[in-house]
């Protein structure tokens, strides 16, 4: 137990470069902003309310990160490109939610990419501040979760992150854990671990959905509940 402490508060250092090119940050941008602007659709949001909710949701967990986290000044500040990729996604949302709307599912796969997506640059981005393997992990989440928290506040839903549901976070949890652990074990080239990790990260919610995976109240036990049946009224 004295050695799990110790390896979460020991600054995880890892072998070679760790760079992760800007497509995996623009791309995880691109994928939350487009589901909420997705979201403002089915609100009935003008195109300013599409666009505010697209950039809540796409750039928060980023936000959350870099300012609050990391204590570093917003990469939106210093990259033009985050603003259009959250402009493009409004625009394109536009164009395709009814699409969104025919296909009940396609919102859900293009969150969960965003989702494997932001923990990624998240964990990267610690990793490069030199942070300990716990706080890397709190990043990686918080990053991925960050924006649909921000998004619910605003339209004024309880967030659902603190509701029993589907797995969500957990997922995102999971990606992390493997991210850290092929980077240790393996030495892998930063970019190909980033895949994997985005991968197992999109199955498992993927899983959870078509599974209805779900955790369960801490009053009723708070276990993982792997049955696929709702709660009775």
């Amino acid at each position: 137990m004295i050695e799990l402490v110790d390896s979460l508060r020991a600054p995880l250092t890892l072998q070679g470069a760790f760079t992760l090119p800007i497509f995996f940050d623009l791309g995880a941008i691109f994928c939350f902003a487009l589901t909420g602007a997705w979201a403002a659709t089915h609100r009935g949001y003008d195109l300013v309310g599409a666009f505010v909710l697209a950039f809540v949701t796409g750039l928060g967990g980023a936000l959350i990160r870099d300012s609050f986290l990391l204590g570093q000044e917003a990469a939106v500040l210093r990259d033009q490109r985050y603003l259009l990729v959250v402009l493009a996604a409004t625009m394109i949302a536009g164009v395709t939610f009814k699409l969104e709307r025919r296909f009940s599912r396609l919102m859900a796969m293009v969150d969960a990419l965003g989702l494997g997506a932001y923990a990624v640059v998240g964990m990267q981005k610690s990793i490069v501040a030199n942070l300990p393997l716990g706080a890397v992990l709190l990043v990686g989440v918080a990053n991925a979760v960050g924006g649909g928290i921000m998004r619910d506040v605003i339209v004024r839903d309880e967030p659902l992150i603190l509701k029993p549901g589907q797995v969500y976070a957990l997922a995102a949890l999971g990606g992390c854990l493997v991210f850290v652990g092929m980077m240790k074990l393996y030495h892998w080239e930063v970019s190909q671990v980033a895949w994997v990790s985005i991968g197992v990260t999109f199955l498992l919610r993927m899983l959870a959905i078509v599974f209805n995976w779900r955790t369960a109240a801490v009053s009723d036990g708070g276990a993982l509940r792997l049955n696929g049946k709702e709660d009775s009224p």
